[in-house]
């Protein structure tokens, strides 16, 4: 009896106490439901394990693949091409089953997949979109520093012009995903002070990323220590477009600000025709610092 009841606890109830689901299309329904399911066979069953260990649960990558929801929103490349509830749907029922898994996913496909979509080149894109939506390479996403989190107005870690390469020196910390990433995008500033996304290889010499341990929370996904040390990449090949300010900004914005207000927003007609309320997304966007050209600070947000 104890070991059926150990076995139900998280597991969903299907409850739908704010009647959402008759907000929903029946291809976000249908992308809910699937991971609904794979967070109460695959992950609750097992994440118990992994938390004591402070390991992370590998055997999930593949399964995770296999439900082709990585890229959410992104369309082409290989990408799942939802729509943005679909995606803050993804999110909601993998953090049910454990928020450490669904750090691993966010980093992997919001972040660090949404930057290269956003700001990469042609080439670029092409060269990792689809293996990422595959799982087959995995991302990982450098801006929060040791000695102001993820202020990226303090932002220390510089990059230095060197002919066809920038030469990359700094600390970042809380990055996940980053001791077995195959691509870390560390975020830096040009001799110009200017703030843009340089995509780090796996196996790049100079670049050491130490996983954090006694954590009591999130015990299940790695983050890391990362040293930056005479990190060299190619401009052609590495660098994101130099335009970054506000399109990071938008990254730090992400599904845990907007997607609450979009939901809000998708009320019956009558309601929609009201003022929005004020935890909306038009709200939410149009008063966020992150969207003044008037401010000079950016929003923080939780460390990835």
């Amino acid at each position: 009896m104890v070991a059926d009841l150990k076995q139900s606890l998280g597991q969903s109830l299907g409850t739908d106490f704010y009647l959402m689901d008759e907000l929903l299309t029946e291809e976000e329904r249908s992308v809910r439901n699937k991971v609904r399911a794979f967070s109460d066979k695959e992950v609750i069953p097992i994440i118990n394990d992994y938390w004591e260990r402070a390991q992370f649960p590998f055997e999930l990558v593949p399964k995770i693949a296999a439900l082709n929801i990585a890229g959410t929103d992104i369309q082409g490349y290989g990408c799942s091409g939802l729509s943005s509830v679909a995606s803050g749907l993804i999110m909601l029922e993998l953090a049910r089953g454990d928020a450490s898994v669904c750090t691993f996913f966010g980093v992997h496909a919001g972040l660090a997949m949404h930057s290269i979509s956003l700001l990469g080149s042609e080439e670029q894109k092409q060269r990792w979109l689809p293996p990422m939506a595959r799982m087959e390479k995995i991302g990982a996403f450098g801006l929060t520093e040791p000695n102001h989190g993820s202020d990226a107005v303090a932002l220390e870690t510089r990059a230095h012009r060197e002919g066809d390469e920038y030469v990359i020196n700094g600390a970042k910390r809380w990055i996940g995903n980053a001791s077995f990433a195959d691509v870390t995008i560390i975020w830096a500033r040009d001799d110009e002070g200017n703030v843009g996304g340089f995509l780090v290889e796996k196996g790049t010499p100079g670049f050491e990323a130490e996983i954090i341990t006694g954590k009591v929370s999130k015990r299940s996904v790695w983050q890391t220590d990362i040293t930056l040390t005479d990190v060299r990449v190619p401009v052609r090949t590495v660098s994101l477009s130099r335009a970054a300010s506000r399109t990071l900004r938008l990254c730090l914005l992400r599904h845990a600000l907007v997607w609450p207000g979009r939901l809000l927003d998708m009320q019956s007609p009558p309601m929609r025709s009201r003022s929005p309320m004020p935890g909306s997304a038009s709200n939410l966007v149009s008063h966020s610092p992150a969207f003044s050209s008037s401010k000079t600070s950016w929003p923080t947000c939780s460390p990835m």
